[in-house]
């Protein structure tokens, strides 16, 4: 994400990723149309590709060799002071303004320092209600941590690549191999089942990007050779262009699409702006180099870092209203010129080793002493000023009172066993009644066979139907919590939940209960749309209900990405099937802060007799009307 001038600069790269940081910025402000933002880092990585590789292959046909120690000293003076400077401020300012993302930020500095917090995030076995609320503030610096190590990676291919005259075929065969290699991963390891975390995040799995944009470098020169005048290359920028924003603008981030193709395509697209950008003369070309865009684009990794903690410290995490918005976009401005000023631009350039030279030097002249003198009185002001902030935000780690958005964690997982064990006796109960209940029948059946017409059932009471009526409840941790109180409500169902349970898992538990434990009961409830994308889940629930009523209850995750598109996806789907409702939990417990713990979506004992009304009011209307 770091802008590169070494070598021909091709200025036309910095309109595009302007337009890459804006997308990033307008997912995160959840703004309606930029559903599948994210593919702003995945044009990020495509850029970052090119232009690293293009230099190494230009220092290295220069200089016969790449001077590795020198190459990771740039990488780290471009990317660190800045991304230091980030975590600083941000440390203290959620120290005093938000604890819980001061906690969170904390657990996951360590991580982002030292350049692996992509592999962090995924091996993470930290609780799931220490996890729940808002996203950490450094969640997004995954994308850093995989670029450098795709920095020592490409540089030790050059490294090891030899001879000149063999370097650069050998390069493209092991650029083409891992680049294939990096997308069957993608595809292979992709679970629609299983949260996506690791394939979003892992190095293998995403390197792909990166590769296309270093293949791009070394395939160059013959680029430019394809007899293309600027015309037909603009519109094939453009059209690409066009393409990639529309894909981020529909399609959502965390698609099965994306996993099993959309990325790719997304790459290849980006791949060929970059390829336009290559004709510095076309209209294509020049409208990217316009001033608006070439100033966001040479800014774009400050705003990369800034936008996003800065949007949880104005927001809290949830969707921001037009005001908050327009905050947010303003302090980033602020905050990445800040950056750019005192923190970036002293190592950028040699102006670091520059400055010492002064500080240490003997001007033989008077103008030569002032300046010297200006300079280091400069250089203590800010190495000053720099040292109280990282004091501060060390003090603030290790002093400032942690705390997590779930409230009390221990309360809510003995909470979560407890009603897993209701759950689970509950289930042992029914078996056993069932058992004998049929041997009753067997016996009555074979003592007395009945000759008399059946009689026409009485209509039941509200009470009675709630008491006899059997559902099944597939569940989350929301589901979890209210367990007792649902059972209070429907003494005769099911309430199968657990912490973590992605939404499709849900058909699975539903063939378990109808084979292992011949569960035919009166309807079913589909209670997941918390934990993530619908995928193909309300589909296969669908297919397996059969003639049962299936209920669909909404979710209130508001520090989730997915809230909004999973409660629509569900209100079109029951509108478009029959014998399939609503449970409109969202709307039922709007207005109701006390039915929830602090990160908004696990609920307070109040809350989860709440839940249990918000159901029983539901199913009883469908109910009461079949009857």
């Amino acid at each position: 994400m770091a802008k590169e001038r070494t070598g021909s600069y091709i200025s036309g790269l910095n309109g595009f990723r302007a337009i890459a940081a804006l997308l990033v910025v307008l997912y995160h402000l959840q703004f309606p149309y930029a559903r599948g933002g994210l593919l702003g880092v995945t044009a990020f990585f495509a850029v970052s590709g090119f232009l690293v590789t293009r230099n190494l292959y230009k220092e290295a046909e220069s200089n016969g060799r790449v001077d590795l120690l020198q190459f990771m000293k740039k990488r780290l003076f471009r990317i660190m002071p800045a991304l230091i400077f980030m975590c600083v401020v941000t440390i203290i300012l959620f120290a005093v303004f938000n604890r819980v993302l001061f906690t969170k930020e904390v657990r996951d500095l360590f991580s982002t320092l030292t350049c692996w917090n992509n592999w962090h995030q995924i091996f993470s076995n930290v609780s799931y209600f220490e996890n729940a609320g808002a996203p950490s503030p450094l969640t997004h610096t995954w994308s850093l941590s995989l670029e450098m190590q795709f920095y020592v990676l490409i540089a030790l291919l050059f490294f090891f690549t030899g001879r000149s005259e063999v370097r650069k075929p050998l390069l493209k065969g092991i650029t083409a191999a891992f680049a294939m290699i990096s997308v069957t991963l993608m595809i292979a390891l992709f679970d629609p089942s299983q949260d996506p975390t690791r394939v979003y995040y892992g190095t293998d799995t995403r390197l792909f990007s990166l590769l296309a944009g270093s293949l791009l470098a070394l395939c160059e020169e013959d680029v430019r050779k394809i007899p293309l005048n600027n015309v037909i290359s603009g519109l094939t920028g453009l059209i690409s262009l066009l393409a990639l924003i529309a894909m981020a603008a529909f399609i959502p981030g965390y698609s099965t699409f994306m996993f099993r193709g959309g990325q790719i395509i997304a790459t290849v697209l980006c791949i060929l702006i970059i390829a336009a950008c290559l004709k510095t003369d076309s209209l294509f070309a020049r409208a990217l180099s316009n001033p608006v865009l070439t100033w966001i684009g040479e800014r774009s990794y400050a705003i990369y870092l800034w936008h996003f903690p800065l949007f949880l410290l104005v927001s809290g995490g949830t969707a921001p209203s037009l005001l908050q918005s327009l905050i947010i976009i303003g302090l980033t401005v602020l905050m990445t010129l800040l950056s750019e000023i005192f923190i970036e631009a002293p190592f950028v350039g040699g102006r670091f080793e520059k400055t010492l030279r002064i500080i240490k030097g003997t001007p033989k002249t008077e103008k030569g002493k002032r300046r010297q003198e200006r300079v280091r009185r400069s250089f203590l002001i800010q190495t000053c000023t720099n040292l109280v902030l990282v004091s501060a935000a060390l003090l603030c780690a290790v002093f400032v009172p942690k705390q997590n958005a779930a409230g009390d964690i221990d309360t809510l997982e003995a909470q979560a066993a407890e009603n897993a064990a209701l759950t689970e006796e509950k289930m042992r109960e029914r078996e056993e009644a069932a058992r004998r209940e049929a041997e009753q029948e067997k016996t009555e059946t074979q003592d007395s066979p009945s000759t008399e017409p059946a009689e026409e059932p009485p209509v039941k009471t509200d009470e009675e139907i709630l008491a006899d009526i059997d559902i099944l409840m597939i569940g989350d941790s929301v589901s979890l919590g209210a367990s007792e109180a649902f059972y209070e409500v429907f003494p005769s169902s099911i309430c199968d939940a657990a912490v973590s349970r992605y939404t499709t898992e849900s058909y699975a538990i539903f063939d378990d209960y109808r084979v292992n434990h011949s569960w035919d009961g009166d309807a079913v409830i589909f209670a997941l749309g918390a934990n993530g994308l619908l995928y193909d889940s309300l589909e296969q629930m669908k297919i397996r209900a059969d003639k049962k009523p299936l209920f669909l209850l909404s979710a209130r995750a508001p520090y989730t990405s997915w809230q909004d598109s999973n409660n629509e996806e569900m209100k079109n789907f029951a509108s478009e099937n029959e014998n399939t409702y609503i449970i409109d939990w969202y709307a039922y417990s709007e207005g109701h802060e006390d039915w929830f713990v602090d990160d908004l979506t696990h609920l307070t004992p109040s809350g989860a007799h709440g839940y249990a009304s918000c159901i029983k009011e539901s199913v009883l209307e469908v109910f009461k009307k079949k009857q």
